[in-house]
């Protein structure tokens, strides 16, 4: 093995990792969640690595083992954060989650939609790129629907309301949301593939969620779930081994290869903070979101590297205002029907707009699949980093407008509505 072949990627690491922490500590300073910073300094991280030093272009060395490492960590993330989902989906239903739910979905998908109309049409073939119509529509519709769960619980848990039933209301609605969002990105990344469309993208879907729903079968076993407590560490392994494993058939079937990951999280039990499978769903989803500023890293350096490499300010502030304004009126008109008062609409408007941590991954996910170009990709990361720090300003501005009653304090725990 070439020396070069170890030590670049060494070396790369050795910047990722300090890098990674000073965006976080930056981002708390500044009073904004952690993955914020990461993001953006990983992302200039990459941009600068290409264009100061040459690394990350044409012929790279380690560069393709960094990536597959960073997808492995995308991979194993999302087991913890699909596993949370039907934990969260399990726990909390009702008409108001519904209600909620389809206001922050529709309306954000319908000006994804328009958002593609204006890219078809005006934005040139360099920023529109070479994907199908039909892929690119909906993956812009999905890209503006996502709430994104993890930055949503970091925000509720600093702000101490996580226990409260705003917290409660908007942490359904948004699993809700998360749950169809993959699905329906699925569906993208197999038309955007070209081997079988629609067709064959359903029929992944199909067989895989039945493999799913078998698993979780067979591990709700008696005898499984006692080996199970009896031996973790080799839950661990095999939980770990099944994501590997599926997110590699999947892709390989013509979808996203971390959607086959999604499905092992979503077939594992919720058996508690002490079970088993919670465990190892959780370690993995910790452990791979330590790889992730390696993905946004590795991203950045395509980003200022190729002919393609576009950068539209149109695209950007068109989108941005698509995405904010119809992710608040949707999310307010939903939580109106769903019978939420007008100051609580707003606050589960505010922070409905987080995209975050999973905003970033659905978006690497189109941009490897080849749906989104460069600069497109480029502008709604802005996009999606600008909507995660206006929630707590918006938060604070819909807490002004509340009596400061003790109602309005929420200090006790609120049954979802059935």
């Amino acid at each position: 093995m070439d020396a070069l072949t170890v030590v670049q990627p060494a070396l790369v690491l050795a910047a990722i990792v300090p890098t990674a922490l000073l965006g976080r500590w930056t981002a708390r300073r500044l009073g904004q969640p952690e993955v914020v910073g990461e993001i953006t300094v990983c992302l200039l991280l990459g941009v600068l690595l290409v264009t100061w030093t040459g690394w990350g272009g044409p012929g790279t060395h380690g560069k393709d083992t960094l990536k597959e490492l960073g997808h492995f960590g995308l991979a194993l993330f999302l087991v913890g954060a699909a596993q949370e989902i039907r934990g969260g989906a399990a726990r909390l239903s009702g008409r108001s989650v519904a209600w909620l739910a389809v206001g922050s979905a529709l309306l954000p998908m319908a000006a994804g939609g328009l958002l593609a109309v204006w890219v078809l049409d005006y934005g040139g073939p360099r920023l529109r790129g070479g994907a199908e119509t039909p892929a690119l529509v909906l993956m812009l519709a999905v890209s503006l629907a996502v709430t994104a769960v993890p930055v949503l619980a970091g925000i509720l848990k600093d702000r101490r309301i996580e226990h409260t039933h705003t917290g409660r209301l908007a942490m359904a609605s948004a699993i809700t949301i998360d749950a169809a969002t993959w699905v329906l990105l699925a569906l993208a990344v197999g038309l955007a593939t070209g081997q079988g469309g629609i067709g064959r993208a359903a029929a992944v879907l199909a067989v895989g969620a039945l493999a799913a729903y078998l698993l979780r079968r067979l591990i709700a076993v008696a005898p499984v779930q006692a080996a199970a407590q009896a031996h973790p560490t080799v839950v661990l392994v095999l939980v770990a081994a099944a994501a590997f494993g599926a997110s590699t058939a999947t892709g390989r079937l013509g979808l996203t290869d971390v959607f086959g990951a999604v499905l092992v999280g979503l077939a594992l039990p919720v058996d508690g903070e002490r079970g088993a499978f919670s465990r190892a769903a959780d370690t993995l989803g910790r452990t791979g979101r330590l790889a992730l500023p390696i993905l946004f890293t590795i991203t950045g350096t395509s980003l200022a590297i190729g002919p393609d490499a576009l950068f539209s300010w149109q695209t950007l502030v068109l989108g941005t205002v698509l995405a904010i304004v119809s992710k608040l009126v949707g999310s307010y008109l939903g939580a109106r029907a769903g019978a939420q008062s007008h100051v609580e609409g707003m606050r589960l408007a505010a922070l409905m707009n987080t995209r975050g941590l999973t905003e970033i991954v659905v978006l690497q996910i189109g941009y490897s699949a080849g749906i989104l170009t460069p600069g497109l990709y480029l502008a709604l990361v802005i996009m999606a980093l600008i909507t995660t720090a206006l929630s707590g300003p918006l938060l604070w501005a819909a807490d002004r407008r509340a009596r400061p009653t003790p109602a309005a304090a929420e200090p006790t725990l609120q049954p979802a509505e059935r």
